[in-house]
């Protein structure tokens, strides 16, 4: 039987974020959450801790809200009010070496404080946008969470679900791309691995976007392949109540309904998967 993760980031971002996770959690559907310590319901998060078979990971976040850290402590990493750069600036940055790798690392040491404080050790690590996955900083985390203990993290190699559509093959431009990130992507993994971190044998993406609302076909035609732990990455809300929603609230909500129903948990059993949490990787 294969095994997989379905994992809702964000925990924090707002109410309707956490009430979408909590019941999602309850439905048995939503086996992994992570927190972010910048946001203004974290805190929220201490009630997990009673949650059987759930991991609870920290969500690094350096590209939205502000930082822990005061604006003259991390000057390459916010503005004046405190406030980290957009994403697509954040890179821009990054890119013209504007951006301090010592502010990065004393940023994601807060945000660990603050989740140590209420949680203790986190379960796993990932970052809010991917922010770490660049050539730059990647092993900055990485060293990072190995000096903090924290021995598991997300995997970013792709495990595919086949398009429901014949007419929606892997695009050109993944087709030409993937090797290639694959190759960079071992490399990081096989460096993470030797300072004992694990994670997941890849994320599951589909390849006609679409049938990510499509459960009944996302979860029986995953190309598995020789691996046996996927992890499923969701964003799921039960309303709009946040800034840094973006373009994705209708989404959110979609999530939101799929994974709290019955017919998706029938499905995913129905395919031959087990929902399990980061608890059981080695």
């Amino acid at each position: 039987m294969k095994k997989l993760i379905i994992t809702a980031d964000d925990y924090g971002m707002s109410k309707a974020v956490n009430e979408a996770i909590d019941a999602g959690i309850d439905a048995g559907l939503i086996t992994s959450t992570n927190v972010m310590t910048n946001m203004p319901l974290y805190k929220d998060a201490v009630k997990l801790k009673s949650k059987e078979g759930v991991s609870v990971g920290i969500h690094w976040v350096l590209a939205c809200g502000k930082s822990i850290l005061p604006a003259h402590e991390i000057p390459t990493l916010v503005n004046a009010a405190g406030e980290f750069y957009p994403y697509p600036e954040f890179r821009k940055r990054l890119r013209k070496n504007l951006i301090s790798f010592s502010d990065i690392k004393k940023e994601l040491i807060a945000q660990y404080n603050l989740y140590y404080e209420i949680m203790g050790q986190p379960d796993y690590w990932n970052t809010h946008q991917n922010t770490h996955v660049d050539f730059g900083i990647y092993r900055v985390f990485v060293d990072t969470a190995a000096e903090l203990g924290i021995n598991k993290m997300r995997s970013h190699q792709r495990i595919y679900v086949k398009g429901s559509d014949s007419s929606h093959p892997m695009p050109l431009k993944w087709r030409i791309a993937e090797p290639i990130k694959a190759a960079m992507l071992n490399v990081w993994q096989s460096n993470a691995h030797k300072k004992g971190i694990v994670s997941p044998e890849g994320r599951i993406v589909c390849l006609n976007v679409n049938d990510i609302n499509k459960p009944e076909h996302l979860f029986s035609h995953i190309v598995w392949g020789k691996k046996n732990v996927g992890e499923y990455v969701i964003h799921p809300a039960t309303g709009n109540d946040s800034p840094y929603f973006g373009k994705i609230v209708e989404q959110r909500i979609r999530e939101f309904e799929m994974f709290t129903s019955e017919k998706t948990k029938k499905i995913i059993c129905e395919s031959g998967i087990e929902l399990v949490s980061f608890e059981g990787l080695k």
